[in-house]
């Protein structure tokens, strides 16, 4: 029986700002493993691959493996008219994504989404998958397509819309049984084939968060807490340096909350030798970063650990979440100091343009930071659809552009002014 032929797609990012922040389509890598290890023959356009073998342009990466997108002006959708600012497509150029994929037949075509107010470039791929693959079945899923479900059902073109919570649904279509439970995608090892000559590899160990931040959507997003088997979240970090990678960056939302699981992990990671470096781009909770959980961090290459502070105001403290108080955080900065981080060696993420984060609250939050040696990261917030904070009208229920942080203060011109006044005061801080 000749085998299914799948073809995975992860879209371009339409926006008026983007940067490689070590960008992967996690979910939709997990998916080609366990395609291939059933028996099918999988192939993947990622449009976001800076290092792409058909690319003419230099694509330099940062120390740390970052780097810019390429990037081209394109028409604003007319929900963003009035913004005045230049909305690009960032990412391969069309043609080469369109060259890089298959000439053969294809039986499913999964395209994965990101960001809700990304999902015009959702649409955009689609069209041309549809030109090109004609009848073929085309399935929708990630974060626009769970966030956002009834529209993306509309407008998105895809013949099938699955959440991230109903990934089994995809038997239905494929015809087959195999496991998309969260335990066996969190267990098996990354699809990292497309990627012979990037810079950095991603890492998750853990899926879940064990708490409910009142401006976040992990939770209607992914499962509960749960944790990575340990030996094969080793194997997976001991494939990815075979491949020459030495950068990395976790994916986990509470990678420190197991504490006996990570600092085995961390000890394991020890063992393997020099030259490898480890970045959390989602940010550490203060509470667990004990003294020997900061030694170990060190002593692995953990570098400019970030950590989620948001903000001092108690008012709000109560209000967004329960994961860290003022001591927390002067804690956690005392045990990085103590382990060998000197100052500005470490971050602090600082929430900007929350509802009722007025710019007091927010510059005492960035003084508060700053003294304890820590460097400043503005985290805008951006609505999310489902999350308790996200009270928006009917033009926001209705319009997912009107979500990006790029784009949510600006529509009410004297917040604009506002935040941008507290950008300024934490780069004069710099």
């Amino acid at each position: 029986m000749k085998s299914k032929t799948v073809l995975l797609v992860n879209p371009w990012i339409y926006d008026f700002a983007a940067y490689d922040f070590w960008i992967k389509p996690w979910g939709l890598l997990k998916i080609s493993s366990i395609l291939k290890s059933a028996g099918f023959k999988v192939f993947l356009t990622d449009c976001l691959y800076r290092q792409h073998p058909n690319l003419l342009t230099n694509t330099k990466s940062a120390k740390n493996g970052t780097g810019k997108f390429i990037m081209e002006n394109i028409q604003k959708p007319l929900a963003l008219k009035g913004i005045p600012r230049k909305y690009k497509r960032y990412g391969l150029p069309v043609d080469i994504a369109e060259s890089s994929m298959p000439n053969e037949k294809i039986d499913f075509i999964m395209v994965s989404s990101g960001m809700t107010y990304w999902y015009p470039s959702v649409i955009d791929i689609i069209k041309i998958l549809r030109k090109k693959f004609d009848s073929v079945p085309i399935i929708l899923g990630g974060t626009y397509a769970t966030l956002c479900y009834e529209h993306a059902v509309k407008y998105s073109g895809a013949d099938i819309v699955i959440k991230s919570k109903e990934l089994f649904k995809l038997n239905t279509f494929l015809g087959e049984d195999l496991d998309f439970s969260w335990e066996n995608i969190l267990n098996t090892s990354i699809d990292y084939s497309s990627y012979s000559n990037s810079p950095y590899g991603i890492l998750r160990i853990s899926l879940g968060c064990p708490f409910s931040c009142a401006y976040c959507a992990q939770n209607l997003l992914s499962p509960s807490f749960m944790l990575k088997d340990m030996g094969k979240a080793l194997d997976e970090l001991k494939m990815l340096i075979s491949m020459g990678i030495k950068i990395f960056a976790f994916y986990d939302d509470a990678l420190l909350y197991a504490q006996e699981y990570i600092k085995k992990y961390f000890n394991e990671i020890y063992k393997l030798g020099d030259g490898l470096s480890f970045y959390t781009p989602n940010g550490l909770h203060a509470r667990f970063i004990s003294f020997e959980i900061a030694v170990l961090m060190k002593k692995i290459n953990l570098v400019n650990p970030i950590i989620s502070l948001e903000t001092i105001d108690p008012r709000n403290e109560k209000k967004w979440h329960s994961k860290i108080t003022k001591n927390d955080f002067l804690n956690a900065v005392k045990n990085l100091k103590s382990a060998g981080y000197k100052t500005g060696e470490y971050s602090a993420y600082i929430l900007l343009g929350a509802p009722d984060a007025d710019e007091k609250g927010v510059k005492e939050t960035i003084d508060f930071a700053r003294g304890e040696g820590a460097k400043i990261l503005l985290s805008e917030y951006s609505v999310v659809p489902g999350t308790p904070i996200a009270s928006f009208d009917a033009g926001f229920n209705e319009e997912p552009l009107y979500h990006n942080n790029s784009v949510y203060p600006s529509f009410k011109i004297s917040e604009w002014h506002k935040i941008q006044s507290i950008k300024n005061y934490a780069k004069l801080l710099e």
